[in-house]
């Protein structure tokens, strides 16, 4: 056991021993000295060889997407997005909105969709994208289209999703 007043002299000692490394480091003079040697390289240097040529030819995109109108601002150009229970979704539906009865098909530039039940397809040249269900499609107005998703369950509390579109242009 240490008596109580040894704690000083070890002080002293741990004082000593940290300040005499700190004044070696602090003027010791470090000279580091890189060196390089002869020698020779062992091939001349040359372009990367190409990459070889797909076996496939490239595919568009297919998938579930119900963002399929928004992605493909060609066709139409999403203007207004509302989530929130189906009730309070469908008080933001333009006047004058026309559901569209599945089947139908629509023509927006070179975009078609196709309407089914409670889903629809949407090609565009090699692009393939289906919206899941619960999807229904509404005529506006000045050639224009809403979207309404809903989970599907049953009730004003469900969630939703509405997106309205504009074709593009002048």
């Amino acid at each position: 056991m240490i008596k109580w007043y040894m704690w000083r002299y070890f002080l002293i000692a741990t004082v000593l021993v940290i300040g005499t490394a700190i004044l070696i480091t602090a003027l010791h003079p470090f000279r580091l000295r890189i060196a390089v040697g002869p020698g020779r390289g062992t091939m001349a240097p040359k372009p990367a060889p190409p990459l070889p040529a797909a076996s496939m030819p490239p595919r568009g995109l297919r998938g579930n997407a119900p963002w399929a109108l928004s992605a493909l601002p060609e066709c139409l150009i999403q203007t207004e997005e509302w989530k929130g229970t189906a009730s309070a979704v469908r008080a933001h539906l333009p006047a004058g909105a026309i559901r569209i009865l599945a089947p139908a098909t629509l023509h927006y530039a070179d975009c078609t969709v196709t309407v089914t039940d409670a889903q629809a397809f949407v090609v565009r040249s090699d692009t393939q994208l289906r919206i899941p269900p619960y999807a229904t499609f509404y005529r506006l107005s000045g050639n224009g289209l809403a979207l309404l998703r809903s989970s599907g369950c049953a009730g004003a509390q469900c969630p939703a999703v509405l997106r309205i579109y504009s074709t593009p242009g002048p």
